[in-house]
C-alpha cells in the first residue's frame, strides 16, 4: 500500500505537484528537500548552503518523524549542489544530522536546481525496522 509522507512544518510551493515523500511498506522516500520559504515564495537570496543544509535536514527530520522514523532509519541520501565549493559547508551541517554508520551516499554537482536561489537539495530513502 502506498501513502504519501507530509508534515505541516514542511513548507512546500503550493503549486508543486510534489510530495514530501511516499511510503511503500518499509520503504520511505523523501523527495529532494529544499529550503523552501513560502514567505518570500522561494529561497532567501542571502542564504548560504550551510543554512539551507539546515533548513533541509530539519524539514527531512519532520517527514521522518511523520513516520514515527528517525534519521537512524535513513540508508540512502542524494545531495544536489550547484557549487561543489559547498560541499565541506553543506557536510559540516549534514555530519551533525547522522551519525554511524553513515548512510550510503551520493553527491551530485548541477548546472541548477528547480527553486531559485537552491544551492542544496538532498533526498533519502528510509528503512524501518
Amino acid at each position: 500500500m502506498r501513502k504519501t509522507v507530509s508534515s505541516p512544518e514542511v513548507k512546500k510551493p503550493a503549486r508543486a505537484a510534489l510530495t514530501g515523500g511516499v511510503a511503500v511498506g518499509d520503504q520511505v522516500f523523501l523527495s529532494g528537500q529544499m529550503a523552501y520559504d513560502p514567505e518570500v515564495d522561494g529561497i532567501p537570496a542571502d542564504m548560504d548552503a550551510a543554512a539551507q543544509t539546515r533548513v533541509i535536514m530539519d524539514n527531512i527530520g519532520h517527514l521522518l518523524a511523520a513516520e514515527g522514523l528517525g534519521f537512524g532509519d535513513i540508508v540512502r541520501v542524494t545531495i544536489f549542489l550547484t557549487d561543489l565549493g559547498d560541499l565541506r559547508a553543506m557536510n559540516e551541517v549534514y555530519s551533525s544530522y547522522v551519525s554511524e554508520p553513515y548512510p550510503a551516499r551520493s553527491t551530485v554537482g548541477v548546472a541548477f536546481l528547480a527553486i531559485p536561489n537552491g544551492r542544496v537539495e538532498i533526498e533519502a530513502l528510509a528503512i524501518r525496522r
